[in-house]
C-alpha cells in the first residue's frame, strides 16, 4: 500500500495538479474565442467578463493523466482503475461538458439540460454497469440502474447550483474528494483513491486562478463533470457498504450543495404554493435561478467571498467527517455522528433557513384562513393518522420478533395490526382530533392526545388477553411501543405547524435585511404579557402585516429579567440602552407593551423620542363593550 502511495498516488496526484495549472491558463487564453464569457448581469456578483472555461481543463486534465498512465503502463489496470471505466466515464461525462459547453455560450431551456443530467449517468450505467447492495441479489439490474441515475442526477445538479462564488464549488469538490480519497485508503481500495486524487489534483490547479478575485469560472460544464465524477466514484470508495454508505454517502460526498438544492426545491414550491392560494400568476418555476442560495444569504452577511467560502468549506469538512466516521470505525460511533448531524441541523437551518421557513408559516397562516384549504389538510391528516397507525403497529412487531416476522403466526400479527388501528382510529375521533386547532395547541392538547393513544394501546392489549386468555408480556410490550410510534406520528405534523408558525415568525422580524423600509428596526419595551401577547399576533399576522418590522429584542426596566430570553427575542436591557441600539442597530422604534403605563414613563419616551427621531407605538389588549343601540 505505501509503495503504490508514493509511486502513484502522489505523483499522478502532482502530474494532473501541473496539468491542470496549464490547461487553466491556456483556457484563460480560449475562453473569449470560444464566447464562453460570463457576463455580468443581475445575478451576477462580478463586475466584468470573466472566462468560465475551468471545468474544461479539469476534465481533460483527469482524462489526460488517468489515460497517459494505464497507456504507458506506469499506472496498473486494477478495479476501478480501468480502459473500462475509463471509457464510460470520457463517454458519459462528454455528454455534459458538450451540454454545458452550449450552456455557457447561449444558455439551454432546463428540461434540456435535465435531460442531459440523465442521459449521462445513462450511458454510463450501460457501458459500465454496477451494482449497488442496495436491492436484493435476485431484483433486475435496472433497478440499480435507476437508483445510479437519480443519485448521479442529485449530485450534478448540486454541484451546479453550489457554483455561485470565487472558489466555493471547487473548494467543496477537493474536500470531498480528499476525504472519499482518505475513506477509500482506509477500505483498501487503493485504486478508487488514485482516482480521487487526481481528480483533486486537476480541481486544485484550477482552484489557483479560481480564488478570490477569480480569474476563470467552472462553467456549468466544469460544475455537472465534477458533480458527477463524484456520484461515479463515491461508490468504489465506500466499499459497497451499503447500509451505511446509503444513509451517510450523500451527506460526506456533498452535504453542503445537497443541503443547497433542497432548500431551493422547498423555497421555491413554497413560493409557488403562495402564489397559488392568494390567486396569483404563478411566476418561477422549480428549475428556475433566484438569488437566495446559502452562498448568497452568507454574502449579504459577511460581504466577503473568501469568507462564505472557507465557511462552507470548513462545513462541508465537519459534515464529511461525521459521515465518515461511521464508514471507518464501524456502527459504534454512529451514535457520536448522530449527535453532530442534530447540532448542525439545529444551528444551521434556523439561521440559513429563514427564506423557506418565512414562506411555510405564510402557506400556513393561508391554509388556515381559506375553509376550502382547511377542509382538504383535515382529510390529509385523516389519511396520514391512518398510515401512522398502521406503521407504528408494524414497527412494534418488527422489533418485538427481532425482524424474523416470517417465523410468527401471521393471523395474529394481522390481527394486531387490524385491531391496534381500529381501536387507535376511533380514540382519535372521540378526541375530536380532527376539528382541533392544531396550529394553536396547548398543552392540553397534547396530553389528551396522550391519554387518548394510551387508552387505545391498553385496550388492544387487553382485548388480546381475553381473546387468549392468558397474560402476554410479549403483547404489553408491543402495545407500549405501538403507542410510543403512533404517539410520536401522530403528533409530529401537527406540532410542526406551530414550530413552523413560530419559526416564519422568527425569520420575518429578525431577519435585517427586512430592516430597510417600512417599521424597521424596533424593541418592545415591557417582557410582560403584553409583550408575550404581541409576539403571538405576530405569529399570527398575514405574511405581509408590519412590513418590514425587525424585531430586535425587549428592553424592561426590571434588572433581573435582563440577558433573559423570551421566546426567541432576548430582553437587552432598560431604556438606558436605546442610544446604543440607535447607533449600532438603526433603531427606529420603540413598541410600548406595558398595560398601565406611569406618566413619568411615557413623559420619558417622549423625550427619547425627540432626541433620537424614533417612533413610538402602543400596543393594547383589552374588552370595550360595543353598544349597539345609539343612546337616546
Amino acid at each position: 500500500m505505501y509503495v503504490k502511495l508514493f509511486l502513484h498516488l502522489i505523483p499522478a496526484t502532482l502530474l494532473a495538479l501541473a496539468l491542470s495549472l496549464g490547461l487553466t491558463r491556456l483556457m484563460l487564453e480560449l475562453a473569449p474565442r470560444l464566447g464562453l464569457m460570463d457576463e455580468p448581469g443581475e445575478r451576477r456578483i462580478h463586475s466584468k467578463a470573466i472566462p468560465r472555461a475551468g471545468g474544461i481543463a479539469v476534465w481533460l486534465s483527469f482524462l489526460g493523466v488517468i489515460a497517459g498512465g494505464l497507456g504507458t503502463g506506469w499506472l496498473k489496470a486494477s478495479g476501478p482503475l480501468s480502459w473500462s471505466w475509463l471509457g464510460a466515464f470520457a463517454a458519459s461525462s462528454a455528454v455534459l461538458v458538450v451540454a454545458g459547453f452550449l450552456d455557457d455560450r447561449k444558455g439551454l431551456p432546463p428540461l434540456v439540460k435535465l435531460a442531459a443530467h440523465v442521459l449521462a449517468p445513462t450511458v454510463f450505467f450501460l457501458l459500465h454497469p454496477m451494482q449497488l447492495s442496495i436491492f436484493p441479489a435476485d431484483w433486475p439490474s435496472a433497478c440499480d440502474g435507476v437508483a445510479f441515475v437519480i443519485w448521479c442526477v442529485a449530485l450534478i445538479n448540486a454541484f451546479n447550483l453550489i457554483d455561485g462564488l470565487d472558489g466555493l464549488c471547487g473548494g467543496l469538490a477537493a474536500v470531498s474528494t480528499l476525504g472519499m480519497a482518505g475513506l477509500a485508503l482506509a477500505n483498501h481500495h487503493a485504486d478508487a483513491a488514485l482516482l480521487l486524487l487526481v481528480m483533486g489534483g486537476s480541481i486544485v490547479g484550477f482552484l489557483r486562478y479560481n480564488f478570490n478575485p477569480a480569474r476563470i469560472f467552472l462553467g456549468d460544464a466544469g460544475s455537472m463533470v465534477i458533480g458527477f465524477f463524484l456520484a461515479t466514484a463515491a461508490t468504489e470508495a465506500v466499499g459497497r457498504k451499503a447500509v451505511v454508505g446509503m444513509i451517510l454517502l450523500p451527506i460526506a460526498v456533498a452535504g453542503v450543495p445537497l443541503l443547497d438544492v433542497l432548500l431551493a426545491i422547498w423555497r421555491r414550491g413554497a413560493r409557488r404554493l403562495i402564489q397559488r392560494l392568494r390567486g396569483e400568476k404563478i411566476e418561477g418555476g422549480i428549475f428556475e435561478a433566484d438569488s437566495n442560495h446559502l452562498h448568497h444569504r452568507l454574502l449579504d452577511e459577511s460581504g466577503s467571498q473568501r469568507r462564505v467560502a472557507w465557511i462552507l468549506q470548513g462545513l462541508a469538512s465537519v459534515l464529511a467527517m461525521l459521515a465518515f466516521l461511521p464508514m471507518m470505525l464501524g456502527d459504534r460511533v454512529m451514535a457520536l455522528s448522530l449527535v453532530g448531524f442534530l447540532v448542525i441541523a439545529m444551528v444551521g437551518v434556523r439561521n440559513l433557513a429563514r427564506v423557506e421557513i418565512e414562506h411555510t408559516g405564510s402557506v400556513i397562516h393561508m391554509a388556515i384562513k381559506l375553509p376550502g384549504h382547511r377542509r382538504r389538510v383535515a382529510a390529509a391528516l385523516f389519511v396520514y393518522d391512518i398510515l401512522v397507525l398502521a406503521g407504528a403497529s408494524v414497527a412494534a412487531i418488527m422489533i418485538e420478533t427481532d425482524w424474523h416476522v416470517r417465523g410468527t403466526n401471521a393471523g395474529n400479527l394481522t390481527r394486531y395490526v387490524v385491531v391496534f388501528v381500529v381501536l387507535s382510529s376511533v380514540a382519535l375521533f372521540l378526541m375530536r382530533i380532527h376539528q382541533r386547532m392544531w396550529v394553536r395547541a396547548t398543552m392540553r392538547d397534547i396530553l389528551s392526545l396522550q391519554f387518548w393513544l394510551g387508552a387505545a394501546a391498553l385496550a388492544t392489549f387487553t382485548l388480546f388477553t381475553l381473546m387468549y386468555k392468558n397474560v402476554e408480556w410479549s403483547t404489553l410490550r408491543l402495545a407500549l411501543m405501538s403507542y410510543v410510534f403512533a404517539y410520536c406520528g401522530v403528533c409530529l405534523p401537527r406540532v410542526a405547524l406551530d414550530l413552523l408558525r413560530d419559526f416564519g415568525m422568527d425569520a420575518r422580524h429578525n431577519n435585517s435585511a427586512q430592516g430597510n423600509s417600512g417599521y424597521g428596526p424596533v424593541v418592545v419595551l415591557g417582557a410582560g404579557d403584553l409583550g408575550t401577547l404581541l409576539l403571538n399576533h405576530l405569529k399570527s399576522s398575514d405574511h405581509d402585516s408590519y412590513a418590514g418590522m425587525q424585531l430586535l429584542g425587549f428592553i424592561d426596566e426590571m434588572q433581573v429579567l435582563h440577558g433573559r430570553q423570551l421566546r426567541s427575542l432576548r430582553v437587552l436591557g432598560g431604556l438606558s440602552i436605546v442610544p446604543r441600539l440607535v447607533a449600532e442597530q438603526g433603531l427606529k422604534g420603540i413598541i410600548l407593551a406595558i398595560n398601565e403605563p406611569p406618566k413619568e414613563l411615557l413623559a420619558q419616551l417622549d423625550a427619547i423620542a425627540d432626541l433620537h427621531q424614533i417612533q413610538i407605538y402602543r400596543w393594547r389588549v383589552g374588552l370595550v363593550e360595543n353598544k349597539l343601540r345609539p343612546e337616546t
